[in-house]
């Protein structure tokens, strides 16, 4: 046990100083009764003598002051535990930015409750975890190499979100392989860093429309990381833009004049996950979001060993509670 303010603690010799005025009372006291006469009917009346009595109270009070100086003192007790000391993870987040992506169904948009949850992750993260980005539809982009810098990732999360690009067609094996580019440029500047757990993160809505999933995922599966795979989208689906009009939307219609709906193809998200022994997660609101991402980064990250950890626990409510008891035990004799 510790007190976090000890220094209160030189009160209690001011209990030891009260003993002499104590005595001296009980003395004065003893002297009166005999020169009043003869005591003994009135110690009758009562099944503990006076003085008993007033000894017990005596005791009590210094019981009840004692233990709220106690409190004062704020007593702690100690207790060590062993932490576990999580290891370095880099996370390589790929995000379709496809016209399919501006679709409504999920409020704001798709994307815009993507970069959302992105940025928040970013922000909670261990300091020492690192986080890239990749944005594609028919192309791919690296927007940020791994970066500990939360604010680097937020910036470029500001830009997809008040620079949109319509580029039709979804092309995740291009993605794939600009995931490997962000490894390779990380293992050749700071080769220690390789030994980090690395995953990629892949959150779309619709099936690849590129050649070159299969070779891109081979190479994947070659550099053991493994693709977990999202799927954002409502049941229902929602019409998509294809262009701006004065910051007003211009849906995709079909030969009828009708908007042109757009629904989640899971499939080849299915397929790319297990190929790369990851897991596919549906969002079907955009409020999984946040969960899927803990729980991606719970299950993908490894302890590389434990510190002991001293934690405190306050007692003072204890000593307050015993003064209480007692201070009422003494009323009552």
């Amino acid at each position: 046990m510790r007190f976090l303010y000890p220094e209160y603690l030189k009160l209690l010799f001011v209990l030891l100083g009260l003993l002499p005025f104590w005595l001296f009372y009980q003395h004065t006291k003893r002297k009166t009764r005999l020169s009043l006469g003869d005591s003994r009917p009135l110690r009758r009346l009562s099944r503990l003598s006076s003085r008993a009595r007033d000894w017990t109270r005596f005791i009590g009070l210094n019981v009840v002051l004692a233990a709220m100086i106690l409190a004062l003192a704020r007593p702690q007790w100690i207790h060590g535990k062993m932490v576990p000391q999580p290891a370095k993870m880099d996370i390589v987040f790929l995000l379709d930015i496809s016209p399919s992506m501006y679709a409504s169904d999920i409020q704001p948009t798709r994307l815009d409750r993507a970069l959302e949850v992105i940025r928040a992750f970013a922000h909670n993260k261990p300091p020492q975890d690192r986080i890239g980005l990749v944005s594609f539809s028919s192309g791919s982009l690296v927007l940020s190499y791994l970066t500990e810098d939360p604010e680097n990732i937020s910036f470029y999360l500001d830009y997809l979100k008040q620079n949109p690009v319509l580029s039709p067609g979804t092309n995740i094996g291009r993605a794939l392989l600009s995931g490997l580019t962000i490894l390779a440029k990380d293992r050749e500047a700071n080769p220690a860093a390789a030994r980090n757990k690395r995953v990629f993160v892949l959150l779309s809505d619709g099936e690849d429309h590129g050649a070159e999933l299969e070779s891109a995922v081979a190479a994947v599966k070659k550099t053991g990381v493994k693709v977990h795979t999202i799927g954002i989208g409502s049941k229902e689906g929602g019409p998509f833009p294809i262009a701006w009009d004065d910051g007003r939307p211009v849906y995709q219609l079909d030969s009828k004049g009708n908007q042109v709906i757009t629904r989640l193809d899971e499939r080849t998200l299915r397929w790319v996950a297990e190929q790369t022994e990851g897991q596919f997660y549906r969002s079907f609101t955009g409020q999984e979001l946040q969960k899927i991402f803990a729980q991606i980064a719970m299950k993908e990250r490894e302890i590389q060993g434990f510190k002991k950890a001293v934690e405190y626990q306050d007692v003072y409510h204890e000593f307050l509670l015993a003064a209480l008891g007692a201070f009422l035990a003494t009323m009552l004799l």
